[in-house]
This record gives C-alpha cells, structure tokens and sequence, in this order.
C-alpha cells in the first residue's frame, strides 16, 4: 500500500487547529490576535517630510568619518578602590 494515499490535505487549517485566522478575523478564542485588518491604514500625509535620512546617513559614514567617532569615545571606566592602608611598624599580627 502507498504511503498517504488516504489523506488529503485540508486547504485551511484553522478549524482543526483552532487558530485565528490569519487575513484578521477577530476571533473570541484568540482576541489578542493581530492580522492583516489591525496593522494600519499605511497612508502618510502628502506634507509629512522626514525629520533624518538614514540611508543619506549611511553612505556619508566614510573610514575616516568612522574612525574619527571611534576616537571620540568616551569610554567609562570602573572607580578605583581606595588603596589598603599600610600598618604601622610597631603592630602586631592577629592571633589565630
């Protein structure tokens, strides 16, 4: 016998799953859920004009203009402990 001769493929897997449905449809089971019809209009008014562009950005960075930044740093470094202060001579060791 043929191996998978007898199945055939749902075409949407959604109710044996009982997952949301994956264009949107609010479902109670997963409320939650976001799909395509939550994301958004994704219109931009035609007076909006970007504050930076990163791509302009991104090609004037140059190696020099990258290894001058690098040499800007600041770098943190740890506080330093205050040194132990030595004993004075005439002490003696603690008793064990």
């Amino acid at each position: 016998m043929k191996k998978g001769i007898y199945y055939t493929p749902r075409p949407s897997r959604e109710p044996v799953t009982r997952e949301g449905d994956p264009g949107g449809k609010w479902s109670a089971k997963f409320p939650d859920m976001m799909g395509y019809r939550t994301q958004g209009g994704g219109k931009v008014p035609e007076d909006f004009e970007w504050a930076s562009n990163p791509k302009q950005a991104q090609e004037e960075l140059t190696p020099e203009s990258l290894a001058a930044r690098y040499s800007q740093r600041v770098i943190p470094r740890l506080a330093e402990s205050a040194p132990t202060p030595a004993l004075p001579a005439d002490a003696k060791p603690a008793p064990k």
